[in-house]
């Protein structure tokens, strides 16, 4: 008998296995940095999860630390039955999953400092061991909202986005994690790579499109399939599936847009600004987004470089800055290559996400 596999998130499926009587456990603790000061104590399932601040002030790196413990079922293996290629995967394991949400709720970067493990003797002594901090201090104004330390607390709202998560149908589960994951490295990019921001950005969106289900107004084939279009029945089994993913790739600009579209409400606020040419409308934003993806395929395919907005002193409140057109050396750029400032569409992705994760739920309760 075929036992069906649990694909949801490793974070959940230890709560789970450690929630039963008898159950042997272990407890790990991780010290944890961002440049956000963050006050109050997560206590997540009768401190199955238990996360609070470790330090008071910033360390040289301008880093403030915090104490992150996790109780783990002491079988490594969380799931049941056979193992498949299609099976749950993240790489970095639980405490990965659970700093990526953090880094999507909190909109800020964390970073893994040390992990502590096991007892050395009665008195409680334990192992260090230190992870590699790749870190480089930036100025706030690049991207000004992911250092503000406002309205963070790990005791206010932080569990009910967990539990939120927890909700989520488990056909998501994969990809809204993978797409947590490429959002939090996308932050640790700011200040290094402004291509790489995008690059990531666009990758933790595609995560999560692709069930996103086109009209045949979408599309240029009207919703016909490859087999409608040419004969491929006399082909090898692997060049069909080839040529199927190949067929189905090329509508992946347009399921990335309409994601962003569809869940995009409360992003793009009104409102009188003194340099409205800097700032983008909702009308506009579809022409934007096909600049973006067509940048991110330009850059990885062909190696082309991205046409950024420069951060502009005063300009910290624009999406963009305002030139149009540019001529470098023998390299003319138009008006439409134009990005958006980093910290435009970082917004707008964790919109997106945070507002999928809200309409799953609403759709599990009609």
């Amino acid at each position: 008998m075929n036992t069906k596999i649990d694909n949801r998130m490793g974070w959940i499926r230890n709560i789970e296995k450690i929630k039963k009587k008898g159950t042997k456990t272990y407890i790990v603790e991780y010290e944890i940095a961002t440049e956000c000061r963050i006050p109050g104590v997560l206590d997540y399932m009768d401190s199955k999860i238990l996360c609070g601040p470790l330090t008071m002030e910033k360390d040289l790196n301008g880093l403030y630390h915090y104490s992150l413990k996790i109780e783990y079922y002491q079988n490594e293996s969380y799931n049941q039955g056979e193992k498949n290629r299609k099976g749950y995967y993240f790489n970095g394991g639980i405490v990965g999953e659970i700093m990526s949400i953090f880094s999507l709720y909190f909109r800020c970067r964390f970073y893994l400092i040390a992990t502590y493990t096991g007892e050395l003797s009665d008195h409680g002594l334990r192992m260090k061991k230190e992870h590699t901090l790749v870190y480089r201090a930036c100025n706030p104004a690049i991207h000004p909202p992911i250092f503000s330390s406002s309205n963070k607390n790990f005791a206010k709202g932080l569990s009910d986005f967990l539990n939120l998560i927890k909700l989520l149908d488990d056909k998501y589960h994969q990809q809204f994690i993978l797409s947590c994951g490429h959002y939090a490295r996308s932050l640790k990019e700011v200040g290094i790579d402004s291509e790489m921001v995008f690059i990531r950005l666009v990758s933790s969106i595609e995560s999560l499109s692709q069930f996103i289900k086109l009209t045949k107004g979408d599309d240029l084939f009207k919703g016909k399939k490859i087999e409608d279009i040419i004969k491929i029945e006399d082909l090898p089994k692997d060049d069909m599936d080839e040529l199927k993913k190949i067929f189905e790739t090329r509508k992946a600009k347009v399921k990335f847009v309409n994601f962003i579209m569809n869940n995009s409400h409360g992003c793009l606020r009104g409102g009188n600004y003194k340099a409205k040419h800097c700032k983008i409308k909702k009308v506009s934003l579809p022409k934007v987004l096909s600049a973006i993806y067509t940048a991110r395929s330009e850059y990885l395919h062909n190696g082309d470089t991205m046409y950024l907005s420069s951060p502009i002193h005063g300009g910290e409140k624009w999406d963009t800055d305002p030139t149009v057109g540019m001529t470098i050396d023998n390299r003319f750029f138009s008006a439409s290559q134009k990005l958006p400032y980093t910290y435009f569409f970082e917004g707008l992705v964790r919109c997106c996400l945070i507002n999928f994760l809200k309409n799953s739920q609403n759709l599990l309760q009609k």
